[in-house]
């Protein structure tokens, strides 16, 4: 039952883009355990006072007529309902959406959870990503993103993959201390269900350093910054961590076992890979992906993969 309250209907007309409008309807608890609600349908201002006949999807008419009317919704039951005038030509169409508290639009990814975020530096962007169910055809319908206090609008757009999204924050200064959150909700839609996820973060807390830039200096490895990565380098340290490993004619080479430097030389050993990636050395934020040094006849540099994050 409680679950039931929790479940809000959203009404989405075909005319309104870029939002939703949360009806401003009721329900009422049924003796069988299903709730209905009753959701107002506008046809459009220009239809006012005209005789405008409804059809659910299916084609059924409506008893109800007129740009005004009343659908009443039974739970998880949303739909599609289109307006004609009195010669059946096509006027303008609702979708009334059913927001549900479960998951499964989108997959729940180990260590990543349902929506993944990240960023490789301080400069207000960052990408947040997801995972479609097989079982499941969905899209996005709504994403909105602000920081928490200021309100500060954050844009953000889908990109064509249709399942990642780049966000903007244009006030974002590298150089001050951020103290908002930014909010970030995401609507997912799969038939007329909708689901809803919510993160909260700080860029500090998603900032992944690209790979670590390394380079053979005499029999030293030289450990660069990324290229990507914010200047000056005494305003922006990175701490790295380092392994030297055999690994013997393995293709791939195990760097999860690491030590921390900020030591930016290391000496080269024949026969040893040499792993190293980079954090963030004034926050705990995520590692970068593993970059593996190979010192053979023939001096090899190779990316590595990505483990022990």
């Amino acid at each position: 039952m409680i679950l039931l309250v929790l479940q809000v209907l959203f009404v989405l007309p075909h005319t309104t883009t870029g939002s939703i409008k949360v009806a401003e309807s009721y329900w009422t608890l049924q003796p069988n355990g299903l709730f209905e609600v009753q959701v107002p349908l506008m046809c459009g201002e220009a239809f006012e006072g005209q005789d405008i006949v409804w059809k659910r999807a299916s084609g059924e008419k409506l008893q109800e007529r007129g740009n005004r009317i009343l659908v009443t919704v039974e739970e998880r039951r949303g739909g599609r309902y289109t307006c004609y005038n009195t010669e059946d030509s096509y006027l303008n169409h609702t979708l009334v959406l059913v927001r549900w508290p479960y998951k499964k639009i989108i997959k729940e990814i180990p260590e990543k959870g349902y929506v993944h975020c990240s960023t490789n530096n301080y400069s207000g962007s960052f990408q947040c990503s997801w995972t479609w169910d097989e079982k499941r055809a969905g899209e996005v319908i709504l994403i909105k993103a602000v920081r928490s206090y200021s309100g500060g609008n954050v844009s953000c757009s889908l990109n064509s993959s249709g399942q990642t999204i780049t966000c903007q924050d244009q006030e974002y200064c590298p150089y001050a201390e951020e103290l908002e959150h930014i909010n970030l909700t995401i609507y997912f839609r799969s038939n007329y269900v909708v689901e809803t996820y919510y993160l909260q973060f700080q860029i500090s807390d998603i900032v992944r350093p690209d790979m670590v830039r390394v380079k053979k200096k005499n029999n030293t490895l030289e450990l660069h910054y990324p290229d990507t990565w914010n200047i000056p380098f005494s305003y922006f340290p990175l701490t790295f961590q380092v392994k030297e490993i055999r690994c013997g004619r393995k293709s791939d080479c195990d760097c999860s076992n690491h030590k921390s430097s900020k030591d930016q030389h290391w000496p080269l050993k024949k026969g040893v890979t040499v792993c190293v990636r980079a954090q963030d050395d004034l926050c705990n934020s995520p590692w970068s992906e593993w970059t593996q040094y190979n010192k053979t006849n023939k001096d090899q540099h190779r990316p590595g993969q990505t483990q022990g994050l």
